[in-house]
């Protein structure tokens, strides 16, 4: 098994270069890539992307953060402070449905999607983060179905906190998760 810091060595290579943006498969299928690793490398995934992505010049990247989508789309609507209240009369899981319905995840009015769609820039390569931090709200195969008809131009990089064998998706790597297998894995763990 390949390290973390190897892992993302290799993976800094792949984005730097100009195959990404020209990376299809035999059937034309989508430019999604998933770079999973074991949730106890969140904090090195996070220094990573804040203090050695981000920086690199030569690398253009647009980060979302699906957590601080949900944040600020919920204070917007001047809902946050409501959920609140309602997580200390209801429960979280009373809290997360309400979220849910909120955003309208799934449905054509998204605006975790539409969020995306308004803030995605040419040439630059999307990346995805935070699913660990808001996995009762919403799950990385419902993220990458909905985003398939926003993100077409772009190579998609979902960074996910589980285990992706290429057929599914298994967060912390614990909890089983839907079939989804329009990714391809971006770097092997092997």
């Amino acid at each position: 098994m390949k390290s973390i810091n190897a892992r993302l060595n290799e993976m800094t290579k792949k984005i730097s270069s100009k195959e990404l943006f020209e990376s299809r498969g035999l059937g034309n299928e989508i430019n999604f890539h998933i770079f999973d690793y074991d949730p106890e490398d969140e904090y090195i995934i996070r220094e990573y992307l804040e203090n050695y992505l981000l920086k690199k010049e030569k690398i253009n990247i647009k980060v979302f953060d699906i957590y601080d989508i949900i944040i600020k789309e919920i204070r917007e609507k001047g809902f946050l402070e409501k959920t609140f209240e309602y997580e200390k009369k209801k429960g979280t899981k009373y809290v997360n449905s309400i979220i849910r319905k909120t955003l309208a995840i799934s449905s054509k009015g998204d605006l975790i999607v539409k969020y995306i769609r308004e803030h995605i820039e040419e040439d630059k390569i999307i990346i995805l983060t935070g699913l660990g931090k808001c996995y009762e709200i919403v799950r990385g195969h419902t993220i990458l179905n909905n985003l398939h008809s926003v993100v077409t131009n772009n190579p998609l990089i979902m960074f996910y906190p589980g285990c992706y064998d290429g057929q599914s998706l298994k967060l912390f790597n614990r909890l089983e998760n839907d079939s989804y297998y329009r990714a391809f894995q971006l770097v092997s763990r092997k």
